[in-house]
């Protein structure tokens, strides 16, 4: 995605975002790792980058791979300030190891978090389904139907792979302040473990 600046004649920033990325996202599989660096090598205005970040090492990671700033999207659905449902947040908080998947749709990919909603609609295009009944079985189990009627289960859920390391619903406040308290520790942790390699 692209920002445009007030005067319409250039572009101010470039977001990027990695394959681990929760939610909709194209079919090229380049993790926020690998991407993060080839957009700055290519661009001359800052990078945002996305996609697994989720605390201060996501976000000192991304620094060093060269972003400018950063966002996260999965984090901050799990928090109270968040209007996703108490449901989806708890199955997210619940959500161990590799506890996501990529749905593969007409025109894209999405990130989900593994549920009986993904199994069905996986099993369903394995046998063979056209893409007209996976996409009425898509709408009948939308994210909606997670995001706001609490179907957490039952229904697409986009998170990120992120998921697996969140433990805990948290305020936005919390969040920040984490990542903002342990940066300074977890660069100065960087450095010693970088002098002692050299």
């Amino acid at each position: 995605m692209l920002l445009r600046n007030s005067l319409g004649n250039g572009v101010d920033a470039v977001i990027c975002e990695g394959y681990e990325a929760g939610g909709h996202k194209g079919f090229t599989e380049l993790t926020t790792m690998v991407l993060t660096p080839m957009v700055v090598d290519a661009v001359s205005i800052p990078v945002i980058t996305g996609g697994g970040i989720g605390d201060a090492r996501g976000v000192l990671t991304a620094l060093a791979l060269g972003a400018d700033g950063i966002y996260m999207g999965t984090r901050f659905m799990v928090t109270p300030e968040s209007e996703s449902h108490i449901s989806v947040k708890e199955a997210v908080v619940k959500g161990e190891g590799a506890c996501t998947v990529s749905l593969p749709k007409e025109f894209m990919l999405a990130r989900d978090l593994k549920n009986s909603f993904t199994s069905k609609y996986l099993e369903m295009r394995t046998a063979g389904a056209s893409a007209d009944e996976l996409n009425a079985y898509h709408f009948k189990h939308s994210q909606y139907h997670a995001q706001h009627l609490g179907m957490a289960d039952e229904a697409e859920l986009c998170c990120g792979q992120v998921a697996g390391l969140i433990s805990e619903v948290k305020s936005a406040e919390e969040v920040m302040c984490d990542v903002v308290e342990n940066i300074s520790n977890r660069f100065e942790e960087l450095k010693r473990k970088v002098a002692d390699f050299f």
